[in-house]
């Protein structure tokens, strides 16, 4: 990886930081450069649902493609590793020109992220769009963990160790 693209994904894993952490809905924890899936491990601030997910960070100078969508490429086997983690996983694109933050779930294969959809906004100066992005995502975070039956898996399961 060059100096350049060094510089660009921290700038993006800042911007993504800054805008997910607004209103102290999630914490947010680099995963750091040995972790070759996921950036981030982001966890709801609620005691009654702390529950977390995997975060895969893409930034760019770019711009948008002639869709309007972010031009940003997380390549097929990195996605497919995201979507094969057993909890939920996002991938965020991050518009380093304007510092918005654009996140989209990670959890089909047909969803190839060749560029990133703009429907799911983090931008400061939306304050109200953010919040609400954000509160859609904790939602979509505590659905997936409600519908799974890792906890009654959890308390049945007899460690070895």
């Amino acid at each position: 990886m060059s100096k350049t693209s060094n510089i660009v994904g921290d700038r993006g894993e800042n911007v993504f930081r800054t805008r997910i952490t607004q209103f102290g809905v999630f914490s947010a924890y680099f995963l750091g450069e040995k972790a070759p899936i996921e950036d981030i491990f982001l966890e709801i601030n609620d005691s009654n649902a702390p529950y977390s997910c995997l975060v895969q960070i893409k930034s760019t100078e770019k711009g948008y493609n002639p869709k309007g969508n972010l031009r940003v490429n997380v390549p097929p086997k990195k996605f497919q590793a995201l979507i094969n983690r057993p909890l939920p996983t996002y991938v965020a694109g991050v518009d380093l020109n304007k510092e918005i933050v654009f996140i989209s779930p990670a959890f089909n294969s047909n969803d190839r992220h060749s560029s990133m959809s703009v429907k799911n906004k983090l931008d400061f100066k939306d304050p109200a769009t953010t919040r609400n992005t954000l509160d859609e995502l904790k939602n979509d975070i505590i659905n997936y963990w409600n519908n799974t039956n890792v906890f009654s898996v959890k308390s049945t399961y007899i460690s070895k160790l």
